[in-house]
């Protein structure tokens, strides 16, 4: 007999209403009569004339159901809250009730959704899947149906599928499970489903949520298969900053996907608000052709006339190429230097992303951190691991800084704390440094080591006593976009933060106020920034696809910006006798790239080898290894010739 309002199920929860009925069970509102709360109940189905095994192989997914989600604890999972019996011998599922209602019905009634939106709506869901995945779980069942919306949080459900390691599998051999139009290639060819499935489906339900349709679809089951199968998505339209991203989620090859984790971090990179630059004084340069690259707003090239004169009086000779009377040389007058030398095999040991490294002050340790919530040091001589990882992060570490005597070592983490360690003992110097409200993305050391700068998701950035490890003063604010990158002038004398409201701004230490009007130029989120060894330029790169250089004293930019990359550049880093920049590109890129700083121009071609974003580069102090760390989870070194 079917049940209706008002049955009371387990002589405890009281039906209210049906919310959605599928063909494996129903979902209902439903009253705890116990503790007088409202409770999601589902129901599972058992259509006539099924075999013994196929009723047991239901009762069984719907059991596991109950377990897996039961395991997990996150916000943006679906709370079980007790697994029943009904008088007939079948499993109900007690639940959280998610007021909202599923991606797939807000797209189906009010059409695609903001970019912004569906970055945040899939960052909560990833991470919420990297908390599965951590777990042994695989989702398998990735789909717009499955994401309830309540308010501004995504909420994971329908864990019935989900494969658990070390768990005996409830699905029939050759038996398709799943929602075709969100089936990764590997699960439509017949192979085991894994994290890197959940990734892909993930990308195939926000592709739903930008473009407002599917993206793989065909006039028969059969041909969806195909073109699942073949990864051969429709073209994205209205996408934008997401496309590259969605792209990576559906690439064919699992292995080349990334995880969970990392695409919480990408996702994250989308939300940030946007700020409008402020109105030239001077008309815009207008942009040169470009070919083989994107081209982005013209407001990339508003200030390229602005630094031109006066420089003589403001850099050394070594600058005087940038004057607006001399052209730049073009790359086959660059000075020549020898093509940088990977050396050997990669770094390996993280178990996920890397998203930072950094040099000792002596050269001979390196560190990195990652998203496997470690920070790893490395024999710059032996290129091995020193001992076992540094833990203690309960999320991804962001970023890592040794003090200028090298005893200590400073690290961020998403988890909203910074660290201190003492490199003698490799332990932690007492408890993490509490007050950011959002991901740290950065951390510095001042150059008398006494200082640590953090920058903050929440848009602010902090400085720590390192003596006391106590916060000085109330937080540096101004920025109205997330706060990515933090860097001291050689003289300490300078702070310099980057936003993704597009803006490099710098901070007078002695008052800790801010340096004139923000640095603006840059088109797009701004990613990283660096101060050169004389401290008379700073470098700036982001999403915008350049690296951008600025006289310091005078806070003007040096001529155009320098274009090569073919994505975000992530990263930027000096040379120690300041001749060299080295730059790191994001998703579609996956290089470094090598410029002469008095010519602007490239030198050489870009150093490969990462097969994912190069999230961080550092010299050593010699100048003789350049490190990248990847999203591949590998550290790589190159030997770099001096000029």
């Amino acid at each position: 007999m079917a049940e209706k309002a008002g049955d009371l199920v387990a002589g405890r929860y009281r039906l209210v209403a049906l919310l959605g009925e599928g063909g494996m069970g129903s979902a209902w509102r439903a009253r705890d009569e116990r503790l007088r709360r409202e409770v999601a109940v589902k129901q599972l189905k058992l259509p006539p004339g099924l075999s013994d095994e196929a009723r047991a192989r239901r009762v069984g997914w719907m059991e596991r159901e109950a377990r897996t989600a039961g395991m997990l604890r996150h916000r943006g999972i679906v709370t079980v809250h007790d697994q029943v019996t009904d008088e007939h011998g079948l499993p109900w599922i007690v639940m959280e009730l998610v007021p909202g209602r599923s991606l797939d019905q807000v797209v189906k009634d009010g059409g695609r959704l903001p970019v912004e939106q569906v970055a945040r709506i899939g960052a909560q869901v990833a991470d919420a899947l990297a908390v599965a995945h951590a777990a042994g779980i695989v989702h398998r069942d990735i789909k717009p149906a499955n994401i309830l919306l309540d308010g501004d949080q995504a909420v994971l459900t329908d864990f019935g599928i989900a494969a658990l390691d070390g768990a005996t599998t409830l699905t029939p051999a050759g038996a398709l499970i799943g929602t075709p139009a969100y089936m990764a290639p590997e699960q439509v060819n017949g192979q085991e489903a894994t994290p890197a499935s959940d990734v892909w489906s993930l990308g195939a339900t926000l592709y739903f949520a930008v473009e407002g349709r599917p993206a793989f679809t065909g006039p028969t089951t059969a041909a969806l298969l195909m073109a699942v199968s073949g990864g051969r998505s429709a073209p994205m339209v209205h996408a934008g900053p997401l496309r590259p991203v969605l792209r990576d989620l559906m690439t064919k090859s699992p292995a080349r996907r990334p995880t969970a984790a990392q695409t919480a971090t990408m996702l994250l990179r989308q939300t940030a608000p946007r700020a409008s630059s402020p109105t030239p004084a001077s008309p815009p340069v207008p942009e040169p052709t470009t070919t083989g690259r994107h081209r982005f707003l013209t407001r990339r090239h508003l200030l390229t006339g602005l630094g031109a004169t006066g420089l003589a009086a403001a850099v050394p000779t070594a600058y005087y190429t940038l004057a607006r009377d001399q052209a730049p040389r073009t790359r086959d007058q660059a000075p020549r230097r020898d093509q940088p030398t990977s050396l050997d095999r990669p770094l390996t040991g993280h178990t996920d992303w890397v998203g930072s490294v950094a040099f000792s002050p002596d050269g001979k340790i390196l560190a990195s951190a990652g998203n496997d919530k470690t920070v790893r040091l490395w024999d710059v001589a032996t290129r091995t691991a020193l001992g076992r990882p540094l833990t203690g992060h309960t999320s991804h570490v962001e970023s890592v800084a040794f003090s200028p005597d090298g005893k200590i070592l400073v690290s961020a983490s998403a988890d909203k704390t910074v660290r201190l360690w003492d490199m003698a003992t490799r332990t932690a110097l007492g408890r993490p440094l509490t007050g950011h409200t959002a991901h740290i993305e950065s951390v510095a050391f001042s150059p008398d080591g006494r200082t640590v700068a953090s920058a903050s998701s929440d848009q602010t950035v902090r400085l720590w006593d390192v003596a006391t490890r106590t916060a000085l003063g109330e937080p540096l604010t101004g920025h109205t976009g997330y706060t990515y990158a933090v860097a001291f002038s050689p003289d300490g004398r300078i702070l310099a933060s980057t936003s993704a409201d597009e803006t490099v701004r710098l901070w007078d230490m002695a008052t800790r106020t801010l340096l004139g009007e923000p640095l603006t130029g840059h088109t797009d989120y701004t990613y990283a920034v660096a101060f050169s060894p004389d401290g008379r330029i700073l470098a700036s790169a982001g999403k915008d696809e350049t690296v951008r250089l600025w006289d310091v004293a005078r806070r003007a930019p040096l001529g155009e910006p320098l274009t090569g990359h073919t994505g975000s550049v992530l990263s930027v880093a000096f040379s120690p006798d300041g001749k060299t920049l080295a730059s790191s590109g994001g998703s579609e890129d996956k290089t470094v790239r090598l410029w002469d700083v008095a010519t602007r121009t490239l030198i050489g071609r870009p150093l490969t080898g990462h097969t994912a974003p190069v999230e961080s580069v550092a010299f050593s102090p010699d100048g003789r290894i350049l490190a990248g760390a990847g999203g591949d989870k590998t550290v790589r070194l190159w030997r770099v010739e001096q000029p």
